[in-house]
């Protein structure tokens, strides 16, 4: 579950450690467009989404609260499942209203996350990948793509940082990769007036 959604929202960590069921992640009714006050609320048309005011994540103080982060409806019945049952069998302590508990029934630790993305990710793949190595992907996947500038500044915004953060920190492409658009630009300039 905790892959799928940074598969769904490659947000930091510490956002799914911080998750809290009613609070952070919520039922959203699309036909009326707002949130519902609590996760057993029916609704004919729904989405989960992750919420986040400004004091809810790291950047907040930057950029605000945040739009819905819409998590992919592929995920609902498990997401289901776990609040409903799996959640309760962690036995959280009395207080402890974070969507993901340890074993012990206290909030996730960073170190703990980690882990269970790093095997996860190794048990499928055979290469170990951490939440930010993940948001790295994706970022420099959609470099590597014919994204727009649009899309870009769109996901740097989903993210929760800027379009220059993005660039700066985010993207891994080699400095070839970067360069190589300029290259084939240059190329086709080239190829174009030899041609007349």
């Amino acid at each position: 579950l905790i892959c799928a959604m940074f598969a769904c929202i490659p947000d930091r960590q510490r956002t799914l450690r911080e998750l809290e069921v009613g609070k952070t992640i919520r039922k959203m009714d699309l036909d009326a467009g707002n949130l519902l006050e609590s996760y057993s609320d029916s609704v004919s048309q729904y989405s989960w989404v992750i919420k986040h005011g400004a004091e809810d994540y790291k950047t907040g103080k930057y950029y605000g609260d945040r739009p819905p982060l819409v998590l992919d409806p592929f995920l609902y019945p498990t997401l289901e499942t776990f609040i409903t049952e799996s959640r309760k069998n962690l036995n959280p302590v009395e207080g402890n209203n974070k969507l993901f508990v340890n074993n012990v029934g206290h909030p996730m630790t960073r170190q703990q996350l980690y882990f269970i993305v790093a095997k996860a990710t190794y048990d499928a793949t055979g290469r170990r990948m951490n939440p930010h190595l993940i948001r790295d992907s994706i970022v420099t996947h959609l470099r590597n793509s014919n994204a727009s500038e649009k899309e870009h500044e769109a996901l740097a915004l989903y993210m929760g940082h800027s379009l220059e953060m993005q660039k700066s920190s985010y993207d891994r492409r080699t400095h070839e990769q970067k360069v190589a658009p300029a290259i084939k630009l240059i190329k086709s300039i080239i190829d174009s007036s030899w041609t007349r």
